[in-house]
């Protein structure tokens, strides 16, 4: 191209033919052995699934906030996906028209190319990130349902249109934007742990927020969510393992049966306890952050490993992520349906053992009556804070003092005392949050002080009475 740019319009006619017969004129000397290459749907299928696994989680590796920054090119990373996106979910639908009417020309070709492109751009602007890489995936996933129904005669008809539209908006288009994706991944111990915390964060306040009693039920995609916590920890805590091949550039020559594996977390997920699984959710996690830490801080790490790390953490959370949402609450009336539901079997289980059982000691090691004034007090806390609008920081420091404070200042208040204040401190905290608005609630310190200082913290302590989770 270099050479091209720098004839003279005056050069030699032979100047010209030299360049066609090496490009224009000798491309389609080769046209029979791109076609014999792909013989049937099953090759075109292999070739776009193979290539599309490295593109999309080098978009994976870059994380959502990363999809937000710009590229070399000028756009941002979330437009380059839905320009992806687009292309996919377009020729999807080419393919389907061909096949059912047997001709490709149902677009105008690449006029319309830098409108459409535009297009995208404008539809982009201001939509969350995640939705964008659902959009690839879907589109994906419909092209690719579209390669299937392909038939041998379909994908070499009009001088193999197929595999031309195909390759170009696939595995042709993903080298197109190597250089701009591979620029934001990530390629430093650092770099990769800002991208985890970035993606952990949110998944773990979505679980912390979804609450352990929640945890038997059954997500969107059809297991539990103790399952898919569980099979999220599985993948983590298979990093470490596979991690020295990976470094190497290398993958394991017989990887785990992923099926197999997550059949048998869903088996599992039913007789573990939420706290367990919660539990090594957080350790496989912590795991992985310190494996990472541990690798050389100068050097860069090779893309198989990055994939590994980012699959099986922040791209990971983030595919799951989203079966966490529709059952976390999200207004104030969905809140106190909560609040009113675990209420009932907390009071339930105080209640049973009684006023001389609030003297008997927890499996935790302290008396039932200190738990009382603990929750008490910080129903208490939390009334005052909704109330006022000073909410507190509090750090693991400031949490024990607050602990040890309620169980001496309720040191030697009666039983019966110590039951009505519970009670009144339930009514007074329900009232608070019965008086807010679904906006204040949005404020995560607002949600916080509402399902941390009540249902969640009263989940807490379900095992110490003798409540199943």
């Amino acid at each position: 191209m270099e050479t091209i740019r720098s004839l003279p319009n005056d050069a030699s006619k032979l100047a010209f033919e030299v360049v066609e017969w090496n490009t224009t004129g000798h491309y389609p000397d080769h046209y029979a052995d791109i076609a014999a290459a792909i013989r049937d749907k099953d090759d075109l299928f292999a070739l776009v699934q193979t290539n599309s696994i490295g593109f999309r989680l080098a978009i994976g590796a870059i994380g959502i906030p990363g999809l937000e920054q710009k590229t070399s090119t000028g756009w941002t990373y979330k437009d380059l996906v839905a320009h992806a996106a687009a292309w996919e979910d377009r020729t999807a639908t080419r393919l389907r028209n061909f096949r059912e009417s047997g001709t490709a020309k149902t677009y105008p070709g690449v006029d319309d190319t830098d409108d459409f492109n535009a297009a995208v751009v404008e539809r982009t602007r201001g939509r969350d990130a995640r939705e964008i890489i659902r959009e690839l995936d879907a589109a994906h996933d419909r092209i690719l349902g579209e390669i299937r129904k392909l038939t041998p005669e379909q994908i070499h008809e009009n001088d193999d249109w197929v595999v031309a539209v195909v390759a170009g908006n696939t595995y042709g288009h993903y080298a197109e934007h190597f250089d701009e994706v591979f620029a934001a991944v990530p390629k430093r111990p650092a770099d990769l742990l800002e991208k985890m915390r970035e993606g952990w964060r949110p998944f773990r306040r979505g679980v912390g927020r979804l609450g352990l009693s929640a945890l038997s039920g059954t997500t969107p995609a059809g297991w539990t969510y103790k399952a898919m916590l569980g099979h999220v920890s599985n993948w983590m805590e298979k990093i470490r393992e596979e991690m020295p091949t990976r470094l190497q550039g290398r993958r394991r020559e017989h990887p785990p049966d992923v099926d197999a594996q997550n059949a048998r977390e869903a088996e599992l997920a039913a007789s573990r306890s939420a706290h367990d699984v919660v539990h090594r959710l957080d350790a496989a996690y912590k795991e992985v952050v310190d494996l990472v830490a541990a690798l050389p801080a100068d050097r860069d790490i090779h893309f198989m490993a990055i994939r590994l790390i980012a699959g099986e953490t922040y791209a990971h959370f983030l595919e799951h992520g989203v079966e966490l949402e529709p059952a976390v609450p999200h207004t104030v009336m969905q809140v106190l349906a909560r609040f009113d539901e675990l209420w009932r079997p907390f009071r339930a289980a105080i209640r049973e053992r009684g006023r001389s059982g609030l003297a008997d000691m927890t499996s935790a090691g302290w008396r039932y009556r200190d738990l009382v004034a603990h929750a008490s007090a910080w129903m208490d806390q939390g009334a005052r804070e909704l109330r006022t609008g000073d909410i507190q920081s509090w750090n693991a420091e400031t949490i024990q003092a607050a602990n040890d404070r309620a169980v001496r200042a309720h040191e030697l208040v009666g039983p019966e005392a110590l039951l009505d204040e519970l009670d009144t401190t339930q009514r007074r905290i329900r009232e608070e949050i019965a008086r807010l608005t679904d906006d204040r609630l949005l404020d995560p310190k607002v949600y916080g002080v509402v399902a941390f200082y009540t249902y969640l913290h009263w989940e807490e302590h379900f095992a110490e009475l003798g409540i199943p989770l």
